[in-house]
């Protein structure tokens, strides 16, 4: 379990707006005093008594919240803030550093992550939450690959752009995982490109195999999935015929329309969360 925090709308400044006064204050007065060559620190102002104040980032809390119905109010400092986001905060923490901005933060399990490989994008990253919430979506890799790919498929056995593939991808490789490694996912969804004989999908295994090896070593965990019609099931309504157009898939179901390979990568990362 982890917990991330999400900024809130503040409706209410309660008595933050009188502590965030008394901390300029008080910071400016103590390097006043720090600059005469005083070693005491001077006593905090009386509305910060009580509250934890980490004075490195200027923020306080952990405060307590109370859901009073639309709103959570914030003990001690009295401020109402409102968010989006649903559920129960376990508690907030106010930013002094820029302003006045409260932050509410929110328990949650690990995220399961589907990663879709391709020409037009080398990764399509999703990251759900709560049984299929999006919370993370990346792109990484552009249409540089397509002319070497172009040619390794029209080229006999293609060995020739074998290492021009594998050095174009490297950086795109690392970009992956140090992302995977930010988001901490308790797995990461991958198409098992085994299934594709056509040449395109064993030039994409050039790639998956080095992506996987990136993984082993830095301990993200992983599962190869059967890719079969993650490209065609609509990630909204579940209907299986959906239409690529381009790069855009319809669903001739729901109406839904959504770049292809965030469609399919969602797919990777949903039927992971049923079944890895």
């Amino acid at each position: 379990m982890k917990e991330r925090l999400i900024e809130a709308k503040i409706v209410d400044f309660g008595k933050l707006k009188e502590i965030y006064s008394d901390i300029v204050y008080y910071i400016q007065y103590t390097k006043a005093l720090e600059r005469t060559g005083a070693k005491e620190k001077p006593n905090p102002p009386p509305s910060l008594r009580g509250l934890s104040l980490l004075y490195s980032k200027l923020r306080i809390g952990p405060l307590k919240v109370v859901n009073t119905g639309n709103l959570f109010k914030l003990e001690k400092v009295d401020a109402k803030v409102s968010s989006d986001q649903g559920g129960q905060p376990a508690y907030a923490i106010v930013d002094f550093s820029d302003g006045i901005k409260v932050y509410l933060a929110y328990v949650t399990e690990d995220p399961i992550v589907g990663v879709d490989l391709g020409i037009r994008h080398l990764f399509t990253v999703v990251a759900i939450l709560d049984g299929g919430k999006v919370f993370r979506t990346k792109y990484i890799g552009n249409g540089s690959l397509i002319e070497t790919f172009t040619k390794y498929m029209g080229e006999g056995q293609g060995l020739s752009y074998i290492a021009e593939i594998r050095s174009k991808v490297r950086g795109a490789v690392k970009e992956l995982a140090d992302f995977m490694e930010e988001v901490s996912p308790k797995v990461v969804a991958l198409e098992d490109l085994r299934y594709y004989e056509a040449r395109i999908g064993k030039g994409l295994r050039l790639v998956e195999d080095l992506l996987e090896k990136e993984f082993i070593e830095r301990g993200i965990r992983f599962k190869r999935l059967d890719p079969h019609n993650t490209s065609r099931i609509c990630s909204r309504c579940g209907y299986k015929k959906g239409e690529i157009l381009g790069s855009i898939f319809v669903c001739p179901a729901c109406g839904y329309k959504v770049d292809r390979d965030f469609n399919a990568a969602y797919n990777l990362a949903m039927k992971c969360y049923y079944t890895c």
